[in-house]
């Protein structure tokens, strides 16, 4: 589901196209039917559409959706006891998480010694406190408003990772010219671990197998699913796996993330 609120700019013909290659991953890799629903942006908006949606609808996954406005979807299902809502910003915070975790293993840096930067946070919301309740504390947040005052460049100098969320003209350069000062793997962005097709589809399988509105999206559950494809990832061999083993350790994590009662339903 989308209204094409990240991307304002875009017309609803790309949102639609998007959100069908999206709803084509989510079936292929995940095994869960899917169908595509586009909100105009002139109509009720999201949160109303969201709540007039079909019975036979028991989970959504949101995409190309203003971060805020899918943040308050999630915490709206929550506290209304409606059907899961899960966005794509949450799905990207698990694969960053993911991302940073494996590279400070690679250096044998300890969590609660290490030192994370992330620009742009606001395009993820939860990312800066998934990453902290999985042991990372030194956090530093940065915005583009900071940049007279506080270089990006002097920000970084001493970080051991930069989570770089930045959008818009020349940032993807900036980015890559920060990246050359520093140790390979240490600038993160997109990540090899696709949110949309991998990690959503395994939290919306376990939502379909539980009764409708009993599952929701939370911190505890983000934390389980990155720490489970962390300790998969290290297996020898893992990085060669199908993606569709990938889904199944997502839903396996958020299986252990819900009450044990809805679990073995």
């Amino acid at each position: 589901m989308s209204d094409g609120s990240r991307h304002p700019r875009l017309g609803l013909d790309v949102v639609q196209r998007s959100a069908q290659t999206i709803a084509g991953e989510v079936q292929t890799i995940g095994g869960v039917d899917a169908d595509v629903v586009i909100v105009s942006p002139a109509g009720a908006g999201l949160l109303d559409e969201l709540d007039r949606l079909p019975e036979r609808f028991h989970a959504v996954f949101l995409v190309q959706t203003d971060p805020v406005l899918a943040s308050a979807a999630v915490e709206r299902a929550a506290e209304r006891g409606g059907r899961l809502v899960v966005t794509e910003q949450d799905c990207g915070a698990i694969a960053l998480c993911v991302a940073t975790l494996m590279y400070l293993r690679r250096i044998d840096r300890e969590l609660d010694r290490a030192r994370v930067v992330i620009a742009g946070g606001a395009a993820i919301p939860s990312l800066e406190p998934l990453l902290m309740i999985c042991g990372v504390f030194d956090l530093t947040s940065w915005q583009a408003s900071l940049a007279r005052a506080f270089p990006l460049e002097q920000i970084v100098r001493d970080a051991d990772v930069l989570i770089d969320l930045r959008a818009g003209p020349g940032t993807g350069r900036d980015s890559a010219s920060i990246a050359q000062d520093r140790a390979e793997g240490s600038v993160l962005g997109i990540t090899a671990i696709d949110g949309r097709s991998l990690l959503a589809p395994g939290v919306l399988r376990v939502a379909l197998a539980c009764p409708p509105g009993s599952v929701h999206v939370d911190l505890s559950m983000l934390r389980q699913c990155a720490l489970a494809i962390v300790e998969q990832r290290s297996a020898p061999g893992w990085r060669q796996v199908e993606p569709s083993a990938v889904v199944d350790v997502v839903a396996a994590a958020a299986r252990r993330a819900i009450d044990p009662r809805l679990a073995g339903s």
